[in-house]
């Protein structure tokens, strides 16, 4: 879109044109008056990203002072909803419900980051781990404290078959890591509980650990994919810049571009 933009204005009258004509209106005072609002909206909504808490307070204050317009960011409800899926993830980890967690994370956490990013990738290895033994570690027959699930061995089975299935797909990126290779035998080890190399699951502090990597991952991962806008129109400024920048070269006369290029 800003291609097109860049490149419609360039044929409707020259870069020149253009750019003065962009000058002109953002020097004009009515226009200034009329998006005050939205603009000192975007930028306490991009201190809020930032977590300048303390600025925040001073600019609301000088801005309640000086009469001046200041609509609500919605920064707080974004965070606000930020909390509650967090913890509905860190709910949904510690009650060992496979299928509520994993839709959520599915829908939270970008694809990008899920298929792209080592960490992520690692983390989701783990959290497949921890929801294959869960019901092993809570008692098959027994349902975890303040969960109303009950596992029986037929679910026991099931969560390994997932387990198995999900280390034959998506999992199968890590199998050449020495640090998962061993994982790859667990569906077929009849008691883990017991085995050398895998005791360790089993231990209140592994699922702490990996508890408390999660919330660190989803609290920095969440807040990344809430851009403000300042940041998108700085970004989106910077492509039309470099567009009007590339359009005005390719309009000089070509003697005038080779002695550019040569010098």
């Amino acid at each position: 879109a800003v291609w097109a933009c860049c490149a419609a204005a360039a044929a409707g009258g020259g870069v020149r044109f253009f750019c003065s004509k962009i000058h002109s209106w953002c020097l004009t005072m009515g226009d200034v008056l009329a998006y005050e609002a939205e603009l000192l909206g975007m930028v306490k909504e991009y201190l809020e990203f930032v977590e300048f808490e303390e600025t925040v307070k001073s600019f609301t204050k000088e801005c309640k002072i000086k009469g001046k317009p200041l609509p609500k960011t919605g920064g707080g409800s974004a965070n606000d909803s930020k909390a509650v899926i967090i913890q509905d993830l860190l709910t949904s980890f510690t009650d060992g419900d496979q299928d509520v967690f994993f839709e959520l994370w599915e829908e939270h956490v970008p694809p990008s980051v899920r298929d792209n990013e080592a960490v992520a990738q690692k983390l989701e290895f783990y959290l497949h781990i921890h929801f294959a033994i869960f019901p092993l570690k809570c008692g098959v027959g027994k349902s975890p404290s303040g969960s109303s699930h009950c596992y029986n061995k037929a679910a026991l089975d099931e969560r390994i078959l997932r387990f198995k299935a999900y280390l034959e797909t998506k999992g199968a990126a890590l199998s050449q890591t020495t640090e998962f290779l061993p994982f790859y035998a667990l569906p077929f080890v009849p008691n883990p509980m017991i085995h050398p190399s895998f005791k360790e699951l089993f231990q209140d502090s592994w699922e702490s650990d990996l508890k408390a990597r999660l919330e660190d991952f989803l609290s920095a991962t969440l807040k990344a994919s809430n851009i403000p806008r300042l940041l998108t129109l700085y970004k989106e400024s910077a492509q039309c810049s470099q567009g009007l920048r590339t359009l005005s070269f390719h309009a000089l006369p070509r003697s005038v571009v080779h002695s550019t290029v040569e010098q």
